[in-house]
């Protein structure tokens, strides 16, 4: 039998040039990949991809977005979101009409809303593929600063709206602690013609528990009330909500029922309405601020 051989005169190409070569290739690959990752990560421009074009159909969800420093991501607005109209952001409702066509025609990601927009609305916006958040009118002060924080997370402001909630709540616990005790009786007026009067159950009526004082306003349900019932509970303080004329108008009314305390100590006040009745934790305190020093001055 032939014994197996190996043939040394055979020559063979070496490859090893080429290998490391390739192996160079790959690695400069590998690392170019990895260098666009971090980059993506950390640029601007992975930063804008995360951003929204959010439309905001009401006033009050409007202010929220500028409290949270995102108002470059609204695209839209209503007629009566001023900040917004002072931004030349395009305009897609009144105060209750949506204009779809107008609306779905800037291609929102995102649409906030309170329960005063019309069901068949949201239906119509959904059916575009576009997320709606519906906001309803807050009970108290907590779900002022719920809603905040909902939206800071909706539009990647988590840090900012917890920032703010924080120096609220803390600015609401020094005004507590800054009120002496008292039994004042409060009649807090919302608009004119027809009279309406702030509610239990509703985040204006911690103006007045966190002001210490009792709302007259207890056994009122629809929250539709006359002079002569306001004047039979005789207030110690009347708060007017209203903006410009009217509000000196209804001052100057109650001010003609002698005899009533709020009139005989001229403890009547306009308070700004575009703040005391928008839901916001900024507003909120600025409110409070305006009538703590109006209320240290009635006690």
């Amino acid at each position: 039998m032939t014994k197996g051989y190996f043939c040394t005169s055979l020559r063979f190409p070496d490859y090893r040039p080429v290998l490391f070569s390739i192996y160079i290739d790959m690695y400069k690959t590998r690392t170019a990949f990895i260098s666009l990752i971090i980059l993506l990560l950390i640029s601007p421009v992975w930063g804008k991809a995360q951003q929204k074009r959010i439309i905001s159909l009401a006033p009050s969800l409007t202010k929220n977005i500028y409290f949270l420093e995102a108002q470059n991501q609204l695209v839209g607005c209503t007629s009566y979101c001023t900040e917004a109209l002072a931004d030349n952001k395009e305009v897609v409702a009144s105060a209750i009409k949506v204009n779809l066509e107008k609306a779905v025609s800037l291609k929102p990601d995102l649409v906030l809303v309170t329960t005063m927009t019309e069901p068949e609305t949201i239906e119509m916006l959904e059916k575009f593929d576009i997320q709606v958040e519906v906001f309803s009118t807050p009970k108290d002060k907590e779900e002022v600063f719920e809603q905040f924080l909902q939206i800071g997370s909706l539009v990647n402001k988590k840090e900012k709206a917890n920032d703010i909630v924080a120096t609220s709540k803390q600015r609401i616990k020094e005004i507590k602690e800054l009120l002496p005790a008292h039994n004042k009786d409060i009649f807090f007026q919302i608009g004119a013609q027809p009279i309406f009067s702030v509610l239990p159950g509703t985040f204006m009526n911690d103006y007045i528990t966190i002001l210490g004082g009792r709302n007259i306003a207890t056994d009122v349900s629809t929250g539709a009330v006359t002079r002569e019932s306001v004047v039979a509970k005789n207030p110690d303080i009347i708060f007017v909500v209203t903006m410009g004329i009217t509000g000196e108008e209804e001052c100057k009314e109650w001010q003609t029922f002698k005899g009533m305390k709020a009139t005989d100590n001229d403890k009547i006040y306009i308070i700004d309405a575009e703040k005391a009745c928008s839901p916001t934790p900024v507003t909120f305190v600025e409110t409070l601020d305006t009538l703590v020093s109006l209320f240290k001055t009635g006690i």
